[in-house]
């Protein structure tokens, strides 16, 4: 017992329990565990945007051409220059046109004066024949009595053509069913007839063959039946094809009495119609007949009247004709914009047949480019762009994405929209200029921090945190952006990935997690040094798309068409 106890404590440390060797090993262990940052993947949009080299083209031309020619006797503006609407761009020799302004106002006087002279005629006419009018309006009066009796009359002779009408498809209607009933009595006689010819056949046979009395009884009997059968039946049939007959007449009758209605009706409108349309001016000429004279007078003033407005109105519209033509002389701007070119000179003729200026107006300009069939398949109308010209940014909006190869590029032709108004000036039509928009995206991806994606090879993986251990997982990534990479297969989204990156991470290695609820990014900088603590690990850019090997700082390889990976 001695020596056990001695040997004991030959064990122990010297200073120390055994105890607190427990807790430096248990120490030491925990200094050794890589300090890691652990988060749950992200469901986020993904998009990458790409560059373009565009053109600005004008949204709008307008071509001025004056609405006279004449002269060109002042000149105002030069090709560059800004105008806005209602300047005026140059001027048309008016001389002419102001004797006629001045003619034409003479012409509205003295037109003006003939009507009031022609007026106070008419007042004095009338107010003689307002007692011969009242006469006249008694006989008028009369007319609406005397129309709605025609009125009756047509809707009498209609109920009549109605009723005939009825009575003579009726008729016809019992035609139709007697005639029905003849084909069913006819059908019965054949039948009838075939079965008397069955029934002698077989009496005949019984007396050739000298059957008893008792079959050749029955066989006669029924044969004799058969026949007073066809007998009845031909007599109804001739019964019935007499009735026919009368009714047919009866229906001719019924036609006859049809038509007599329909010509009484169309005669009974006819009446109705004369009247309204020669008795009743007839009656009303006739009313007036005792007012003619005073009538005669008033149509003579009002005639006087009307000529002499007439002869206003004339000359008004000569003074109009005048002033627009004066008008036409001052050639104005109709669109704010910028003039490019010129087509008329001081003190030569301008004319209607050509363009004196045109001007581009201050109309948002297009932008146009051009990208390959996947990439154009990807860009949205609507989508929103950014226009660089010169080192400045202008908003834009995607207009159309055409369906068709361009014949010129071959690529599909794009078209987008300045939005922001400062671009007014600066984008001139025909300059080059760089849009970016959007190329590819990814709605609801399941995302991870870029540094948190290893490769082996051509196999992505990552490292989740597995009860304060590392392990691998590998994944299949999708699209990326300068911060996040979409893993398209791999996770379900309720794993802890590190995403802290450290060369000496493996799978096993234990690691203590701090969970993180945004990722930061790693203080470290990648170099072939990092690649070689972790061989496995691919060295690569931010932002690389590590699904296709694009990134999303594109450069055009040439003017119109997008940069390819």
């Amino acid at each position: 017992m001695l020596g056990a106890v001695l040997l004991c404590g030959c064990t122990s440390p010297v200073g120390g329990s055994e105890a607190e060797s427990a807790s430096e090993a248990e120490a030491s262990e925990e200094e050794a565990k890589l300090d890691v940052e652990v988060m749950s993947p992200e469901v986020k949009d993904i998009s990458i945007s790409s560059n373009f080299a565009g053109t600005v083209v004008a949204q709008s031309e307008v071509y001025v051409i004056p609405m006279i020619s004449g002269e060109v006797v002042e000149k105002n503006y030069e090709v560059g220059d800004h105008v806005n609407e209602g300047d005026l761009l140059f001027k048309i020799d008016d001389e002419a046109l102001q004797i006629a302004l001045t003619q034409a106002e003479a012409n509205v006087t003295s037109a003006q004066a003939g009507l009031n002279a022609q007026k106070a005629a008419a007042e004095a006419t009338k107010a003689s024949s307002n007692a011969t009018r009242a006469q006249a309006t008694q006989t008028v009066g009369e007319i609406p009595y005397n129309a709605e009796a025609m009125n009756v009359k047509v809707d009498s002779d209609y109920a009549t053509k109605r009723s005939a009408n009825n009575s003579l498809k009726s008729a016809w209607a019992s035609i139709d069913h007697m005639e029905d009933q003849l084909d069913d009595l006819e059908d019965a006689r054949d039948a009838a007839e075939s079965a008397a010819a069955t029934a002698k056949a077989a009496y005949e046979e019984l007396l050739a063959k000298g059957a008893s009395e008792a079959d050749i009884a029955a066989a006669l009997k029924t044969y004799t039946t058969a026949e007073s059968t066809v007998s009845e039946l031909d007599s109804s049939i001739d019964t019935l094809e007499l009735n026919i007959k009368t009714s047919k007449y009866s229906a001719d009758s019924a036609e006859m009495q049809y038509d007599v209605a329909t010509e009484n009706y169309n005669l009974s409108q006819m009446q109705r119609n004369n009247y309204n349309t020669y008795t009743v001016p007839t009656t009303l000429y006739g009313a007036y007949a005792s007012a003619v004279g005073a009538n005669a007078s008033d149509v003579g003033a009002d005639a006087q009247v009307t000529s002499s407005a007439a002869t206003v109105k004339q000359a008004q519209a000569g003074l109009d004709s005048a002033k627009l033509q004066l008008e036409y002389t001052n050639v104005k701007a109709p669109v704010s914009g910028t003039i490019t070119s010129i087509g008329v000179t001081l003190h030569n003729m301008a004319t209607q047949s050509s363009a004196a200026y045109t001007i581009q107006s201050d109309d948002p300009n297009k932008i146009v480019f051009y990208a390959a069939e996947e990439t154009a398949r990807n860009i949205r109308p609507g989508s929103e762009a950014i226009v660089t010209k010169n080192g400045t940014d202008y908003k834009a909006k995607i207009l159309t994405v055409y369906d068709t190869i361009d014949a010129t590029t071959g690529l599909f032709k794009i078209e987008a929209s300045v939005t922001d108004s400062a671009a007014a000036s600066a984008l001139i039509s025909g300059s080059s200029v760089s849009i970016k928009t959007v190329t590819r995206r990814s709605g609801n991806a399941l995302s991870v921090p870029i540094d948190a994606v290893y490769y082996d090879g051509d196999q992505a993986y990552v490292y989740v945190n597995d009860n304060g251990t590392a392990k691998r997982v590998d994944v299949t990534p999708g699209l990326s952006d300068d911060q996040s990479i979409e893993i398209a297969e791999g996770l379900t989204g309720n794993e802890k990935v590190v995403v802290t990156w450290a060369g000496s991470l493996r799978d096993g290695t234990a690691i203590n997690a701090k969970d993180v609820t945004a990722y930061t990014g790693n203080d470290h900088t990648k170099t072939n040094a990092d690649t070689t603590a972790a061989p496995d690990k691919k060295a690569e850019a931010p932002g690389a798309d590590k699904a296709n090997g694009t990134t999303d700082a594109m450069v055009p390889v040439s003017a119109g068409a997008e940069d390819q990976g």
